[in-house]
């Protein structure tokens, strides 16, 4: 079995980017290397030479600079949907050079795929090592021999396996897609003691199935286990054998919510960690729906109490990270007083254009709109150095965060476009497939 779900990457990309180094990425670095990735999908992509370019009526220039980036043709989300049948299509290297598909957890049954090379998971693990850096605190979950406790509320990679290939069957290459979550995971396996909070039990997993016809029931999340973990480490300082240096929460805020509401608040459960514990959101969900889960909105605000009544976790502990299967790029993000939600950060690795739902011009600071990500990293196997993403943000800033500093644009995600508006960017920009 174990074989059967292995990664088909090399054992390296676990631990390669550990010891974290910081890339420069200037301006005109990143409009020449992103030029080479247009060039590429011009040369190598039928369906951006003849369907993109026509479109948008672009002709590849001798040279880009940072003030031309909105002319450059863009695709939404939509168009790796399994149902258009068009992620080979959007190849621009041969199909032997694919390493592995990314799958998006859909609710709809209608995923993305996405093909990637070997030279864009090592740009996944990078951009993840780089925002677990400066957003999660990396660098001190690992001190001397100790070691961080994560307790990631997801399933464990194998059963994300499982379900990848589930949710991406009838694509023909089911059997090489994970779940794009899974891949920035992994890395946390080899750094310290990783629980996941999602348990399969067998016999209620055998009733899903024979009242459901699906998974869906067969999970739960151990609630039970964490509060033991939670409680010898405080009185003991270890886990099993790991001299535990810090607490680390991690994974679905949908999840976490879940174990506040219908347990920790309930039955007026409280552990102090203040200093030893960290909160770390990602893989989305705020809005109340991921993957197969449907439990309603949270919201950020009791969110954020939640974690300082029972954990004595602090706001300044408590960080986001924002990313969608499509693109490569990952935003970290601290929480704003101010906003009352989490401000988020462009890296250098990429650009961002903020586009309006009327003629999807670029927007002013403070304006909100579609957002469009631009990054010539991690882009290799296909042509998504330009996607336009379903979620409304607010520009918050271009160039600097107006809170702490951080270089780059700013932004909050308000919502979904097709929670919002009953359509996709597909249908906002008329495309043509």
């Amino acid at each position: 079995m174990f074989l059967k779900f292995h990664d088909h990457l090399p054992e390296e990309l676990r631990t390669k980017y550990f010891d974290f180094e910081l890339r420069d990425y200037p301006d005109n670095k990143f409009c020449e290397d992103l030029l080479e990735q247009i060039n590429l999908s011009y040369n190598n992509c039928k369906y951006f030479k003849n369907k993109l370019c026509n479109k948008f009526d672009f002709t590849i220039p001798d040279d880009l600079s940072i003030d031309n980036l909105d002319t450059i043709p863009y695709i939404p989300t939509d168009i790796y949907k399994k149902s258009g049948n068009r992620s080979l299509k959007l190849l621009k290297v041969p199909l032997d050079s694919i390493a592995l598909f990314s799958c998006s957890s859909s609710t709809t049954g209608d995923p993305s795929i996405v093909p990637r090379s070997l030279e864009d998971f090592d740009q996944l693990q990078y951009n993840s090592i780089k925002v677990f850096t400066e957003f999660f605190g990396w660098e001190k979950l690992k001190i001397g021999l100790k070691r961080c406790v994560v307790f990631n509320f997801s399933p464990d990679r194998l059963f994300m396996s499982v379900m990848a290939k589930r949710n991406a069957k009838g694509f023909e290459y089911a059997d090489k897609t994970r779940y794009f979550t899974a891949c920035m995971n992994k890395s946390w396996e080899y750094y310290g003691h990783e629980e996941y909070m999602v348990k399969m039990k067998i016999l209620k997993t055998i009733w899903a199935i024979i009242s459901t016809f699906s998974l869906k029931g067969g999970f739960i999340l151990d609630v039970t286990k964490m509060l033991k973990m939670v409680k010898k480490i405080k009185e003991t300082g270890y886990w099993r054998d790991i001299e535990v240096c810090k607490i680390l929460f991690g994974g679905s805020p949908l999840l976490m919510n879940n174990m506040f509401e219908k347990r920790l608040i309930k039955e007026n459960i409280s552990y102090d960690l203040e200093g030893i514990s960290f909160v770390g959101c990602g893989g989305g969900g705020w809005d109340g729906v991921k993957g197969e889960a449907k439990m309603g909105e949270v919201n950020k605000s009791r969110f954020i109490e939640y974690y300082e009544k029972v954990f004595n976790i602090k706001p300044k502990d408590i960080a986001d990270i924002y990313a969608f299967t499509e693109g490569p790029t990952l935003f970290g993000g601290h929480w704003s007083e101010k906003y009352q939600d989490f401000l988020l950060h462009c890296p250098n690795t990429s650009r961002i254009i903020v586009r309006d739902l009327d003629k999807l011009e670029p927007v002013s600071e403070g304006m909100e709109g579609l957002l469009e990500v631009i990054t010539p990293y991690g882009v290799n196997g296909s042509i998504n150095q330009a996607v336009l993403v379903d979620d409304i943000v607010e520009l918050i800033s271009k160039n600097k965060c107006p809170e702490c500093g951080y270089k780059g644009a700013t932004f909050r995600v308000l919502g979904r476009l097709k929670n919002t508006q009953g359509k996709s960017c597909s249908s906002i920009i008329n495309w043509v497939y």
